[in-house]
């Protein structure tokens, strides 16, 4: 269906446990972010690192205030994506949607945000504390190992519920 607007807005999909567990590894990630830069923030230095080289070294610094970037962007994040959770109808799907798979479309649609939305969290979570590290001085770069073991895990993610709408199609 090219037209997304003619999808109706089923609204009887009761969250299953694991997506409850998704959704609460996703807020904690979120309240673990600020609670650690409050935490570490009277003890980071004037500078902190503000970007990383493709081997993890820092190549940016800048003000301390800016540590609240990576924070802030967990935050804006988790709540675009938990608001957009509430309107699967508007969502572009890889197969049409029809009254007999409306339901279990929009149920992996679900899942696989609510999957994104963990991992995005854990990922500006590690880098935050990654800066905090570097800033200190206790490490001097991010492991890049770390880094592309997130980004091959949001594909993995993605990949599985991909294959898993166009098999219950």
């Amino acid at each position: 269906m090219k037209d997304n607007q003619q999808r109706p807005v089923f609204e009887a999909i009761a969250y299953s446990p694991l997506e409850i567990i998704l959704e609460i590894t996703a807020l904690l990630g979120v309240v673990a972010s600020l609670a650690i830069g409050g935490y570490y923030w009277q003890n980071l230095p004037a500078a902190v690192p503000l970007h990383f080289g493709i081997t993890g070294e820092p190549d940016l610094w800048g003000p301390k205030f800016t540590f609240w970037l990576i924070p802030a962007i967990g935050v804006i994040s988790y709540l675009a994506m938990t608001l957009t959770n509430f309107f699967p109808n508007t969502f572009n799907y890889p197969v049409p949607i029809t009254p007999e798979n409306i339901q279990n479309q929009y149920r992996i649609a679900r899942q696989l945000l609510l999957w994104i939305k963990a991992e995005v969290t854990g990922i500006l979570l590690w880098i935050e504390w990654g800066m905090i590290r570097v800033a200190m001085k206790q490490s001097t770069h991010l492991s890049i190992f770390y880094l592309l073991g997130f980004v091959a895990l949001l594909f993995l993610t993605i990949g599985f519920y991909l294959r898993q709408s166009y098999r219950d199609r």
